[in-house]
């Protein structure tokens, strides 16, 4: 079927260039169940749709920004629907030439019935009941019934600037199923979304797992306002996703190279990736449905649910806070109904692991009529093994660095590996093999042979991965691992080689100046203890850097076992750089458990307003954990 559609396509495309008219603009509404309001929208029709009744064509939907509508440019801006701004590269101009139609949504989001509002989306802040990420099926729906378009994920994509591009990562990013490819011109990298009385924050940078079959692109500008944060989220995605690609131009904030971009979704529709074997997926919203599962949970908090390595034979799940490291929501009811792959009728023996919780539990499950299994979980990070006949199935839950705190760039790295066995049988004589998608990466032992590992068990390799990485600034490192017919993909978080930061402040309950909000400086008590500023066992402390009369409050990464860093707080940001964007400190709980003199290695990394280049800033630092004092009064 994919090459018939293809192969009309292509058809189609020939024909529209051949008639050398233009483009068809239309402005039109419908009503939408989902928001319960009329919903307006702007479609672009390829010359000749009207006087060619059978054919069909791919669709790009494109979401506008900031104090636009759906047929309304930017104010103070340049238009991109047709015109002369741009030179005349603008949406109607490449439809004009090329076989697809274009959709422009309108992301009008009054609080107020008729209020000329200029903030779209509803997102930083959320204010209102429309949720548009759940309006988009219904418009795709609405406008595939009503207009000749190819109505399947391979032919249809998404763009959008600014604001609109965030929602078109968003929008992507949630649908994979729907959508083929994702474009956006210089999008803010993070916003708070979703429902309105818990909203979490949004960041595109940790979010790339949702993108398993999907091209993606982005376009940067030379003097762009958001530019810093688009380099920062490409120094991951450039390693994370095989098919993502971005481009400068010397422009300030809008839609340099409209028809390269465009041109970009016309090359997806021709070469769409498939429905990938293995897929993951993060979720804001409490309740989703992804390529066939349906997921429900109780949460009424900030957190974003995971599943993830999804494949016939299981999947992993849990709810955190933020990604990828969050704390866990263990008191969240989870309810996952997979996609009808299974045998109707058929019975599957199923291994549950709850990982930290060391937990395992065996049992049978019969698939429904239509082949579907139902699973109830918590919150907690549970691994599932789903088998229809007795063997092994193992995958890598976990990683340690072994002779170093963290693994460095440019160096090389020692890991120790945790393999689990949630099949239905011992694994025995079992190999497992290593490989890196990443350039640049060396792995001198690529093949490991595992020890017996029991069913619901977890083994280690008795030999050490080796990690060597050339490039000294990279931040992160994909691998993938295969043992026993299963593929586990895992990211390893790298370090550039920094030295030791100097003068650095333990907050452990007495106030201290801090910056906040990039550039004011306020009195703030942080952290829990005796305000002694030493840190002890059992305190919860925070980092400060001093800046002029002022602490930076730094983010926290390590591996030591004596700290937990996994609550993590937003500054907000976006008044000063008009992004949306925050920066990060940690809370590190330190373990009550851990011995005084115990010394434990931290990496911080924090930012240095000087929009729109701020300058990140990162260093080593070492604490020793002190005998507990008397408190100060």
């Amino acid at each position: 079927m994919r090459r018939i559609t293809t192969l009309l396509f292509f058809e189609l495309a020939a024909c529209s260039m051949a008639a050398g008219s233009e483009a068809t603009i239309l402005d039109r509404k419908h009503y939408s169940k989902v928001l319960g309001e009329e919903r307006h929208y702007r479609i672009f029709l390829p010359p000749g749709y009207d006087q060619s009744p059978d054919k069909r064509y791919p669709v790009i939907y494109f979401f506008h920004g900031w104090s636009e509508r759906f047929n309304k440019p930017p104010r103070n801006g340049k238009g991109y629907d047709s015109g002369d701004d741009y030179a005349g590269d603008n949406i109607a101009a490449f439809v004009s030439h090329n076989g697809v139609i274009v959709v422009r949504w309108d992301g009008y989001n009054p609080r107020t019935p008729g209020e000329d509002y200029p903030r779209p989306y509803n997102i930083s802040p959320v204010e209102t009941h429309r949720q548009f990420p759940l309006y988009f099926p219904e418009l795709v729906g609405y406008i595939d019934s009503h207009y000749r378009t190819i109505p399947d994920r391979d032919h249809r994509a998404t763009a959008g600037l600014s604001m609109g591009g965030f929602m078109s990562y968003w929008v992507g990013g949630k649908y994979p199923h729907l959508v083929g490819s994702v474009s956006n011109f210089m999008g803010s990298s993070e916003f708070y979304v979703g429902p309105k009385e818990f909203p979490s924050e949004y960041r595109h940078t940790g979010m790339y797992r949702n993108y398993e079959g999907i091209r993606t692109r982005i376009v940067v500008g030379s003097k762009d306002f958001i530019r810093w944060y688009h380099r920062r989220m490409n120094a991951v995605w450039d390693f994370v996703r095989p098919h993502h690609e971005h481009e400068e131009f010397d422009s300030e904030h809008g839609t340099p190279g409209m028809a390269k971009t465009l041109q970009f979704h016309m090359n997806a529709f021709r070469n769409p990736l498939p429905r990938p074997p293995v897929w993951h997926h993060i979720e804001v919203y409490p309740e989703f449905e992804v390529w066939g599962y349906a997921v429900k949970t109780d949460r009424r908090q900030p957190g974003f649910t995971l599943i993830e390595n999804v494949t016939a034979k299981g999947f992993r799940s849990s709810v955190r806070e933020w990604v990828p490291s969050g704390r866990l929501l263990s008191s969240v009811n989870v309810r996952i109904t997979t996609d009808a792959i299974y045998r109707p009728q058929a019975s599957y023996e199923i291994t549950d692991v709850n990982v930290f919780a060391g937990d395992t539990r065996r049992s049978m499950m019969k698939a429904d009529s239509s082949g579907r299994l139902q699973f109830t979980l918590d919150g907690g990070l549970h691994e599932i093994g789903i088998s229809e006949t007795k063997a092994p199935i193992l995958t890598v839950s976990g990683w340690r660095v072994v002779g170093a705190p963290w693994v460095t760039a440019g160096k090389q790295g020692r890991l120790k590996l945790t393999v689990l066995n949630k099949g239905a049988a011992d694994a025995r004589n079992v190999r497992l093999r290593v490989s890196s998608p990443n350039s640049g990466i060396s792995i001198p032992q690529a093949d490991f042979s595992l020890p017996l590992a029991p069913v619901g068990k977890s083994v280690e390799p008795r030999q050490d991965l080796l990690l060597a990485i050339q490039d000294p600034d990279r931040e992160i490192v994909q691998l993938k691992f295969i043992a026993a017919g299963y593929e586990t993909p895992v990211e390893i978080p790298v370090f550039r080689e920094k030295p030791e930061l100097p003068g650095i402040v333990i907050l452990d309950g007495a106030k201290w100046r801090v910056w906040h909000r990039a550039v004011h400086s306020t009195e703030k008590t942080l952290g829990t203890g005796n305000g002694d500023g030493q840190a002890q066992p059992g305190e919860d402390v925070v980092l400060g850097v001093p800046d002029a009369d002022a602490l930076r409050l730094v983010e926290v990464f390590t591996s030591d076992a004596c700290a937990d860093v996994s609550t993590r707080i937003s500054d907000p940001w976006g008044a000063y750089d008009n992004v949306g964007a925050t920066a990060k400190y940690s809370v590190v709980q330190l373990s009550s458990s851990c011995r005084a003199g115990s010394e434990i290695p931290l990496f911080v990394r924090y930012q240095l307003p000087d929009k729109p280049e701020h300058a990140l800033k990162e260093g080593t630092v070492r604490i020793r954990l002190q005998a507990p004092a008397v408190t100060r009064k």
